[in-house]
């Protein structure tokens, strides 16, 4: 299915199950199809909608974004065409940028949240450069080059090749202009540890063990400065907890949701 964001972008998003919505933003440089273990295996108790981010999957990459903001109307765009006036988000990475993007332009629009292997922190300028080289690397060699290249920083040692293969096919998919836009969205995003004391509320903020780029120790400190938030880490898991362990990633999740039922009876 499709909708029309405002800015101009059409977005690709499946919608699956019953229940309390919750909105699963995929990781960079993905698609939807990171959350397969989710909507399968959740529908049954919850509303599961997944959307390729602009110029991932199934998203057409014209117009390509210009910040991070850009990804964040879309979701709440997504919101309006489905009449769905508040929702549980869950953001993966790069997914959890844009979830503090929508907390910056419509807080009111989220019940819950869960951040997975993010940060609130901006780039450092070491980071900004390396996107910016990932991103010349992107449009000169192509999507799968690049894959390549980060796919090793984004699992567990001990992930299987099945999953490693699967993983560079879907990154390899995704048009070389939209990666690399995305880059320079990341790399310009602002830094949102402000925000953490002001959530209201009920968060979880989960993180692999094996995540050597948003570890634990970071997680743990986000966690620190939100109110009330749950931290949960996941053993042998990367920085893809949520398809690398997905039962534990799961019931992390299913936790949370059930927290925001109870708090709206």
């Amino acid at each position: 299915m499709n909708i029309s964001s405002p800015t101009g972008a059409q977005i690709h998003y499946t919608d699956v199950g019953s229940g309390l919505p919750v909105v699963l933003l995929h990781a960079f440089p993905l698609s939807s199809a990171l959350w397969r273990a989710q909507l399968t295996t959740l529908t049954d108790r919850f509303r599961m909608i997944a959307p390729d981010l602009r110029g991932f999957g199934n998203s057409p990459p014209i117009p390509l974004p210009q910040s991070l903001d850009d990804y964040a109307a879309d979701v709440i765009a997504l919101l309006d065409a489905l009449g769905i006036e508040r929702a549980v988000v869950a953001g993966l990475s790069m997914g959890g940028y844009i979830a503090f993007a929508i907390l910056r332009q419509a807080p009111e629009r989220i019940g819950g949240l869960l951040l997975a292997d993010t940060r609130a922190t901006a780039d450092t300028d070491t980071a900004r450069a390396n996107r910016a080289a990932n991103a010349e690397l992107v449009l000169r060699e192509g999507s799968a080059a690049l894959a390549e290249r980060l796919l090793p920083n984004l699992l567990a040692p001990t992930a299987a090749e099945s999953l490693r293969a699967e993983l560079q096919a879907i990154a390899a998919a995704n048009p070389p202009e939209s990666i690399a836009a995305a880059l320079h969205a990341m790399a310009a995003r602002p830094d949102s540890t402000s925000l953490l004391s002001q959530i209201r509320v009920p968060v979880t903020v989960v993180v692999g063990a094996e995540d050597t780029l948003t570890p634990p120790s970071e997680a743990r400190t986000m966690h620190e400065a939100i109110p009330g938030s749950r931290f949960v880490v996941i053993p042998g898991a990367g920085h893809l907890s949520a398809i690398e362990r997905p039962a534990e990633f799961n019931l992390a999740l299913a936790e949370l949701v059930m927290r925001v039922e109870a708090g709206s009876r």
